[in-house]
């Protein structure tokens, strides 16, 4: 009786080993997950020029510029209007605010950009939920264009060099 019991408990304890060891691979996974999503977003600087696809944080408020493309305007002028599709994450631990109208579009003669009347992206963020939407300008043809959005719960600015292709 006495060895069965042994026996039994060095069986749970050998099941209760295995599968201990096979849990921290995948907690080691998300760790490395985790860690490469964190290295791809970047400070928020008025020293840098981004590109399309960089994730940029405002103190929490991470904007990422995905796509841009031309766009007829109401009269059926091809390629006046520029659309910039977007997504905006807030990491912070308090409701933030984002729109389009804290955007500054110039082309490549310095010339800056008009918000085009459309569906332009902009609302409050809670805290750990994200927002998709896009922003529309109308443009003249001198691309590339540079995007400067100032956050206006942080004061800090970025710019972004948008070529639409």
């Amino acid at each position: 009786m006495k060895k069965l019991a042994i026996g039994l408990v060095a069986a749970i304890g050998l099941t209760s080993a295995l599968t201990g060891c096979g849990n921290p691979s995948s907690e080691k996974d998300k760790t490395e997950t985790k860690q490469v999503a964190q290295q791809e977003t970047i400070k928020a600087t008025d020293q840098e020029t981004f590109k399309l696809g960089d994730h940029v944080d405002f103190l929490g408020l991470i904007v990422t510029f995905e796509k841009a493309t031309y766009l007829e305007n109401d009269k059926g002028v091809k390629n006046s209007v520029m659309k910039i599709d977007m997504k905006v994450e807030n990491k912070s631990a308090a409701s933030r605010g984002f729109t389009t109208i804290d955007m500054e579009i110039k082309d490549s003669k310095g010339k800056k950009l008009a918000i085009y009347p459309g569906e332009n992206l902009g609302e409050k963020i809670q805290p750990g939920k994200s927002i998709s939407g896009s922003g529309y300008f109308t443009v003249n043809g001198n691309g590339p264009y540079t995007i400067t959005y100032k956050d206006q719960d942080s004061d800090k600015k970025a710019s972004w060099k948008v070529e639409v292709k």
